[in-house]
Formats: structure tokens, C-alpha cells, sequence
């Protein structure tokens, strides 16, 4: 991103919120998927997510009588935003106008890099913790994997959920399994394009697989249906080079920006969690 140069100076217009939000898309692997289904303004501290389990009714029309008139079963959930967090480092021996466009570009990909790992290992450990553990902790082999994932897809198609919506994350010695198995090679040898760039590295039971690297130790895999599963974040200050205004710093300037957020899964069965035993 060139700048003009004037008076030996570079007088910068740009804001810096929208590249360190593309720099960190492709590491949330996982809470990409999240929904965004949340009413209110997180700044505020704290929002309402709208939770249904039934449809709306469907019921015979009269034409003399009508129809019986039916109330909505949606609730609204109050999630309290916890995670209040901030970039903030020191960049020495530049004003905030002349910090040199590599400086800057390195500086940015690091606080991405920060503020997704923590937000991806965020959404993680809520999957984790409040999806429904599978019963069997007996490591999976490659004889294994495959069936025992296309089993968990199987419970969560018994909510009604659109297989569309459903994803699989796997860790990488899982991912190591399926690709012995044959059925999953040859899912695998289908995948379009776009899913391909999407990181979908095959299909089970109709739902997409994915692989992260940030799955704890003990889980094998994760399946989610990402309707229920919400991802809330809202920048209090987008990230930005500042100039330090104190009496101890001369010349000196800084990378600074704050974000809240919250990680949210509404339904315990909509996530089903592959563990093994932590002395296996």
C-alpha cells in the first residue's frame, strides 16, 4: 500500500480495521462456520440471541372459522460479552505518519494473527465444553474414523437440521484416518472448487469436513450444526497506529486496537464431541 511522500513524511489515510479482518479469516477454521444471529450492540456488554427448537405451526383453514391462531416459541437468550481484549505495542523511533508501509504490514499480520488464534481457540474450548461428548473415549484407527463420524452426523440429522449447516472439524491425526478410508477418498475426489479454497477437505454422511489444527489434545473431532453455535465481536477501537502522547516516550508510536466478544453454543445436542482419554 504505497503512501505519498511529503516533506519526508507519509501522511496516512487509511484505517487499519478491514486488513486486520481479512488478515485473520483464513486462521478462524472453526469459527467462521459460527452464526451471526445475536440482537444488540456487544460494545454494550451484552446481547440477546433468538432460540427456537420448534417451527411455526401449521394448521387447516375454515373458511367460515378461520384458523387457530398460534403464539411464537422463540425466546431470546441474554449472553453477558466476557472477553474484552486489546493490541497495543509499542512501535519505537517512528512518528505514527511515518511508519514504514513494511513495518506497518509486518505489525498487522502479527496482531491477526494474536486476535484470531484467540478467537478461534475461544470458539474451540465452547464446542468442547458444552457439546454432547460422544460415550466411547477408545481412540479411533482407521477402520474406525469414518463410521464413527458418519454416526455422529446421524444424531445431529435427527434434530431436522439442514446437512447444509452441519460441519465437521477433525484434527490433523484424524484427517491422517479418513484419508486411509477409501469411502472418504473417494468423497474427497468430488469436492468442488469452492469448496476446496473453503478448506471442506471431503464429505460423511452428507456434511462437509474440515480440519483444524487448534482441536484440543483429547478431542478427535467436532461435529456442529453451525445454527446454533453464535460468534459475537464487535471492535471498541479498530486497530490503528497512534502516536504515544506521555511525558516518557519521545518519537515513538504504537499498534492499538480493542475488540470484545463471545462465543455461544445454544444447544448442547446440536454439537456432538469426540474425546479420548487424556493417557491415551
Amino acid at each position: 500500500m504505497a503512501n505519498p511522500i511529503t516533506g519526508g513524511t507519509h501522511y496516512r489515510q487509511e484505517r487499519y480495521g478491514d486488513t486486520i479482518v481479512k488478515l485473520m479469516r483464513p486462521l478462524l477454521v472453526v469459527r467462521n462456520s459460527f452464526s451471526r444471529d445475536y440482537q444488540g450492540q456487544p460494545t454494550a456488554g451484552a446481547v440477546q440471541i433468538p432460540v427456537r427448537d420448534t417451527e411455526v405451526e401449521l394448521n387447516a383453514y375454515n373458511v367460515l372459522t378461520g384458523s387457530t391462531l398460534t403464539q411464537s416459541a422463540t425466546t431470546y437468550l441474554p449472553v453477558l460479552i466476557t472477553k474484552d481484549y486489546a493490541i497495543n505495542e509499542l512501535i519505537d523511533k517512528y512518528e505514527a505518519a511515518s511508519v514504514p508501509d513494511g513495518l506497518v504490514a509486518q505489525r498487522l499480520d502479527s496482531g491477526a494473527y494474536s486476535m484470531a488464534r484467540a478467537l478461534e481457540l475461544n470458539a474451540i474450548a465452547e464446542l468442547e465444553g458444552n457439546g454432547t461428548v460422544e460415550t466411547s473415549t477408545t481412540a479411533l484407527t482407521n477402520e474406525t474414523a469414518y463410521t464413527s463420524i458418519k454416526n455422529s452426523v446421524s444424531q445431529i440429522k435427527r434434530l431436522g437440521v439442514d446437512i447444509n449447516k452441519v460441519i465437521v472439524f477433525v484434527s490433523a491425526d484424524t484427517e491422517a484416518l479418513l484419508l486411509e478410508d477409501t469411502k472418504f477418498a473417494n468423497s474427497s475426489s468430488v469436492i468442488g472448487a469452492e469448496l476446496l479454497r473453503d478448506g471442506v477437505i471431503g464429505k460423511i454422511n452428507g456434511a462437509m469436513v474440515k480440519m483444524s489444527p487448534n482441536l484440543s489434545a483429547t478431542t478427535e473431532y467436532i461435529v456442529v450444526a453451525t445454527e446454533w453455535a453464535q460468534a459475537i465481536d464487535e471492535f471498541i477501537a479498530e486497530p490503528e497506529i497512534v502516536d504515544i502522547m506521555d511525558s516518557t516516550h519521545v518519537k515513538a508510536s504504537k499498534l492499538a486496537g480493542r475488540m470484545v466478544y463471545e462465543d455461544k453454543l445454544t444447544k448442547a445436542t446440536a454439537c456432538r464431541v469426540k474425546t479420548i482419554s487424556a493417557s491415551v
